[in-house]
């Protein structure tokens, strides 16, 4: 609460009302977990009970969301059926788990990770969701825009990628549920956070199956949580960590089902894939490796209990594509074997029209770099091969088929994805990647005292870092890819590795590890993460401090002081947004303002599947001089005529534009302001702009200074107030 009182969230019981919602959804996540599954260790019960607390987010909010009740007081009644329900299931025995011993080693790993755990919230508290570009693009602008509307809809998304708008969203639902009760991002902007813990458990849990001694298992799942990748999407609110955590606990839960070959087992896998395949599309490219593992000691009946899971918390938002606008993948051509199935905006051609596809295998060590972090990768690569050999010298089952994991997906991720420059797609793969380092150790005195040596000196490393990159030719657009900088500005080093050695006593001393270790490291967390988001507002003069060092989204000046005018000027409006897809700041800091893309052709309801199908059908017909081109990313496409299926940017809303029907859709939606923006570079070569960089509502808005009067200008943002009808003729 002292975090949130620092960002302006004062509300006791908005505070109340989270927390209300937070502990039904554990405490029957936790009952159903206990009275089903009776897992044997507190890692395993941890890993399902979060699948489980997963999967009544997702499918409350589903559901909700269906019936237009998306509401703090609808996951309320949700939560307390669901919580109701498992309290009706058979109970079971008490659970009783064995002690795991740490030693010194760990509890060096621990320290370590803590501190920048403890770094990462205070950093996210001050500086998200202004640390990743899509977190403002879309992520949380759905969420943000399903909990003004208690709805789920589809958002169009016309300066950017189309497919935003269409994605599977059950991590989107996750934003809006930590939004609802605060009426703001206080959580949300980290919401990915408990996925990354997740994730490494998962890792620890797989390393410790494979038969990895605690002290040892505990490597993959510290380094993984230093990898610069995932401590950039921990302080953020993209769906890519959500996902490789879905991806980990699927791996996992699907070796035990085949293990056990319970019908339960098989369920809860079902359950997983199903919350991993309804994040992100790129799911389906990896779907693959779980067929592998499940068939890995031959078919079971069984098997198909899986598929309700599926069904259940994936099926939905495919079902809807496919209903709504033609395709389970929209806007992308769904083809098998060559034969179209259903037919989207484009086809997978066009998606490969794109600068951002390669076939240059050459550029795959810039890739996985940048996946792992290069300075990871430096250091862990070859423990990685050391360990992966040794892992694979084991039984076949599970410790050589998980070996295979990691070879299996590289060549699912160069083949599989149009798009695979970006290598965030590559994020899956990165925990089993790591799980080898857990299998260098021999039980030699020795030599794990060298390997453990190592391995505090490889996370000390992660942390410092030095100011160079790794010597390549790269792309333009790979610039920055192969630095070896450490996570922690190197001023703030020492108050780190004091944190850090705070932490890891504690862990070392604190006795029983489940009651009085983790107790301790919260304990002092999370005191030390207000203090440490506080002293950044002051230490650092006009400028909040930038203690991690990370990744910059690249977003421009002008529209970050854009921004805070709005949201000092700004309140309870509606503002319509165009020339760039960065919309979610505008929605300002509890939501109180409704931000919108209004059409430009007199079709103000229509989102881009309308106009896909109308274009094809010949029902929309833009009148030349087109405002709008369709393109690849960056790359133009040849002109011809009939449906721009070769083109991932077809650009259908922005072709034609009249002055009087735009307006007038303004004046349907109600719309007080417009938001113009310069054009991005993805755009401005495709699409009517004027000597500035602006879009054409620029013009018809200066051209009526009565009805738009200019409230705000810097030389790529300008803010118009529409004037109530009565003060424009004034």
């Amino acid at each position: 609460m002292s975090l949130g009182s620092l960002l302006g969230y004062q509300s006791l019981r908005s505070y109340l009302l989270f927390w209300l919602l937070a502990a039904m959804v554990w405490l029957a996540s936790w009952n159903i977990t206990a009275r089903v599954f009776a897992p044997p260790t507190l890692p395993d019960a941890i890993i399902r009970a979060a699948v489980v607390a997963f999967a009544i987010v997702a499918g409350c909010g589903l559901v909700l969301g269906t019936a237009e009740q998306l509401t703090t007081r609808g996951f309320a009644a949700a939560e307390a059926v669901v919580l109701a329900a498992s309290f009706a299931l058979p109970r079971s025995a008490p659970l009783t788990f064995a002690r795991e011993v740490h030693g010194a080693p760990s509890a060096i790993a621990v320290g370590i990770v803590a501190a920048l755990m403890m770094f990462a919230v205070a950093y996210a508290a001050m500086h998200s969701p202004l640390t990743l570009y899509d977190s403002v693009s879309y992520h949380l602008f759905f969420a943000a825009r399903w909990a003004q509307s208690h709805a789920l809809s589809i958002i169009p998304t016309p300066f950017s990628d189309e497919a935003q708008a269409y994605a599977p969203a059950n991590g989107e639902i996750v934003f809006a549920w930590l939004m609802l009760p605060f009426a703001g991002d206080l959580l949300a902007r980290m919401g990915q956070f408990p996925f990354g813990l997740a994730a490494a458990l998962t890792l620890y849990a797989l390393a410790r199956r494979l038969g990895a001694a605690p002290s040892h298992a505990i490597y993959p799942a510290a380094f993984f949580l230093l990898s610069r990748p995932v401590v950039e999407q921990i302080i953020g609110a993209n769906v890519d960590l959500i996902c490789a955590a879905m991806f980990l606990a699927s791996l996992y839960l699907a070796i035990a089902a085949v293990d056990s070959d319970r019908r339960r087992d098989w369920i809860l896998i079902g359950v997983s894939l199903g919350l991993y395949c309804g994040t992100k599309y790129l799911a389906l490219v990896y779907l693959p490796v779980f067929l592998l593992v499940a068939l890995a000691r031959g078919p079971r009946v069984n098997m198909l209990w899986t598929l309700p899971g599926i069904a259940a918390f994936a099926l939905p938002w495919y079902a809807r594509n496919w209903f709504v606008a033609g395709s389970p993948i929209y806007p992308a051509t769904l083809a098998i074997a060559g034969r179209v199935v259903a037919r989207g905006a484009f086809t997978r051609d066009a998606m490969f029209n794109t600068v951002f596809h390669t076939t240059n295998m050459r550029l795959f060590p810039a890739m996985a770099a940048h996946a792992v972090g290069p300075a990871l990768l430096v250091f862990a690569l070859p423990f990685a091969i050391a360990g992966w050999f040794a892992l694979a010298g084991r039984a076949w089952w599970p410790h050589r088929v998980v070996a295979a994991v990691p070879l299996l997906m590289l060549p699912l991720y160069w083949f599989g994805f149009p798009v695979n420059i970006d290598s965030r797609f590559l994020m899956p793969a990165v925990g089993p990647a790591l799980l080898p380092l857990a299998f260098v150790f021999r039980n030699r005195r020795t030599w794990d005292g060298i390997v453990h040596v190592l391995y505090a000196g490889g996370l000390l490393w992660l942390i410092v870092g030095t100011h160079r990159e790794l010597p390549a030719t790269l792309p333009w657009f790979m610039g920055g890819w192969l630095a070896l900088d450490g996570l922690i500005r190197s001023s703030f080093v020492p108050a780190f590795i004091a944190s850090a050695v705070a932490f890891a006593l504690v862990w070392r001393f604190g006795g029983d590890m489940r009651r009085w270790s983790v107790a301790g490291v919260v304990i002092i967390a999370m005191p030390a993460s207000v203090a440490l988001a506080s002293g950044g507002e002051r230490w650092c003069g006009a400028a909040r401090c930038e203690y991690l060092n990370t990744t910059s989204p690249y977003i421009r000046s002008t529209f970050i002081a854009a921004w805070r005018w709005v949201a000092a000027n700004i309140t309870g409006s509606t503002i319509a947004y165009t020339g760039n897809n960065l919309p979610y700041p505008l929605t300002g800091d509890h939501l109180t303002n409704t931000v919108i893309y209004v059409n430009i052709n007199g079709r103000p309801k229509w989102r881009f599947h309308d106009y896909d199908r109308a274009y094809r059908a010949g029902r929309f017909n833009p009148t030349p001089p087109l405002l709008a081109t369709s393109s690849g990313e960056l790359m133009p496409v040849a002109a011809r005529t009939g449906p721009r299926d070769d083109a991932v940017r077809p650009r259908y809303e922005r072709m034609e534009g009249i002055r009087d029907l735009w307006v007038a859709s303004l004046k349907l939606h109600r719309v007080q302001y417009v938001f113009v923006s310069a054009l991005s570079a993805y755009e401005i070569g495709y699409e009517w702009h004027n000597d500035r960089g602006f879009p054409i509502e620029d013009d018809w808005a200066r051209d009526d200074p009565q009805t738009f009067q200019l409230a705000y200008e810097n030389p790529q943002v300008r803010i118009y107030r529409i004037a109530p009808r009565g003060e424009a003729h004034t």
